[in-house]
């Protein structure tokens, strides 16, 4: 998250008849940032609290900030008629998406991108994504 998000409703409002779509906003956390966790979709704050046994409290306080951070982009993406749901799943990024794009149905998947993301080895891994997922992949830069 970050300046993308305006980028992002700017094009949201002018794709025509995205007005009450569904917008999923997910976050991956991948095991060189967070360890390794169960997959499982954080969906609320009383999920990641439930994390403070497993994991150190600081990150703990990390994802609760990053929900935090998303679910305010959730509220303003709501006040524009859209619905939304935001989620935190740890593991590889290529598979998470794949993953969570089938379970959910996704039509669209939009990757928000920033200038550190097209290094070397972060575009191997938009890369992973492209061919993993079936769906239409739209690249944002932020």
């Amino acid at each position: 998250p970050g300046s993308w998000h305006a980028s992002l409703k700017r094009l949201l409002v002018e794709l025509e008849g995205t007005a009450g779509a569904q917008i999923h906003i997910l976050y991956v956390l991948t095991p060189s940032e967070w360890g390794f966790l169960a997959r499982e979709e954080y969906d609320t704050e009383e999920k990641l609290l439930a994390l403070h046994g497993a994991m150190d409290e600081g990150y703990t306080e990390g994802l609760l900030k990053t929900f935090k951070r998303l679910k305010e982009i959730a509220r303003e993406l709501a006040l524009l008629g859209f619905k939304t749901k935001v989620v935190l799943i740890p593991g590889e990024l290529d598979e998470v998406i794949a993953d969570y794009c089938q379970k959910h149905k996704i039509s669209l998947v939009v990757l928000s991108i920033s200038r550190s993301s097209l290094s070397v080895f972060r575009v191997s891994k938009i890369v992973d994504i492209l061919k993993a997922v079936e769906q239409p992949v739209l690249i944002a830069k932020g």
